[in-house]
């Protein structure tokens, strides 16, 4: 009876260990997959330059830093637009940009100066993008078009004769959101008379949130004026709303513009991964020379 009672305790403990470890199991997956959805989500919204300057050796090791509590602010090829991305997607505070990282500034790129260059390579090797061409003592050049202003080739070059030109700001960047002097008293006339049935007073709000703003149907505006005629407060909001508009759209050209980096990027790290492979499998000095002596052998 007491053997029977045993194997029985013993039974129900393995059982329940059983499925305690599975149910801990499913929840790991679960938890897994969700902070690999999160670095997914904070990797789209990176400049994908694979600079370093955040201290990370890439954008995508920077998303998984900060989804597992890494500071938003430490990108400056990003600036306070990707910042700001990042607070809205985390929920989290906007906060200034680190300049211990660096500063944000116009975009750049690389620029040889041909006549110096000595054909080393070693800027070829640097580049995470592949945007340098040339080949082994002979003359190499930046493609200007695939570069990211990363600066990774400039310190490898043993003649320093590597540029950065700055591109300058964007011709049809849009200036500052306008001022104005007295602040929305929540009114709601506004939203009574706009044709398109939107919420002018969140869309003010959230003037500096692209994301939000594009979830209230910011792109619907039609820029009617009616908001600004009825505002107690003189808030142009049309001019705003233009602004926060053309935001919307820079970044959605940003997004592209990195998502085709990342491409790039990957594919170099294959290749590297792929050419790394194969010297692995190149035959020895001895199994070369015994399948030189079976070729004669065989003559």
């Amino acid at each position: 009876m007491m053997l029977t009672e045993i194997l029985a305790g013993v039974t129900l403990l393995a059982a329940i260990g059983l499925v305690s470890g599975g149910g801990l199991l499913l929840s790991s997956r679960r938890w897994q997959d969700k902070g690999d959805d999160v670095t997914r989500l904070i990797n789209k919204l990176l400049p994908q330059t694979q600079c370093a300057q955040c201290g990370y050796p890439g954008c995508e090791p920077y998303a998984q830093a900060i989804a597992s509590g890494e500071a938003i602010n430490k990108c400056p090829p990003g600036g306070d637009s990707t910042i700001r991305a990042l607070a809205d997607l985390l929920g989290k505070d906007f906060v200034q940009l680190d300049e211990s990282c660096g500063t944000s500034s116009a975009p750049a790129v690389a620029s040889i100066r041909e006549p110096e260059c000595i054909g080393c390579t070693l800027c070829i090797q640097a580049c995470p993008v592949d945007a340098i061409i040339g080949a082994p003592q002979m003359m190499h050049t930046v493609i200007a078009a695939e570069c990211t202003g990363c600066e990774l080739c400039i310190a490898p070059c043993p003649v320093d004769c590597i540029d950065m030109i700055s591109l300058g700001t964007h011709e049809e960047s849009a200036p500052a959101h306008p001022d104005h002097s007295q602040p929305c008293i929540h009114c709601g006339i506004c939203m009574e008379v706009c044709p398109q049935d939107l919420a002018p007073q969140q869309l003010l709000l959230y003037k500096n949130s692209t994301a939000i703003a594009e979830s209230l149907r910011l792109q619907d505006c039609i820029e009617c004026h009616l908001c600004d005629r009825v505002c107690p407060s003189q808030i142009p909001l049309t001019a705003i709303f233009k602004n926060t508009k053309h935001a919307v759209l820079e970044q959605k050209r940003e997004r592209i513009k990195a998502e085709y980096i990342e491409s790039r990027f990957s594919r170099r790290e294959s290749r590297l991964i792929a050419s790394t492979a194969k010297s692995h499998k190149r035959p020895t000095k001895a199994e070369t020379a015994a399948l030189l002596a079976s070729i004669k052998n065989g003559q």
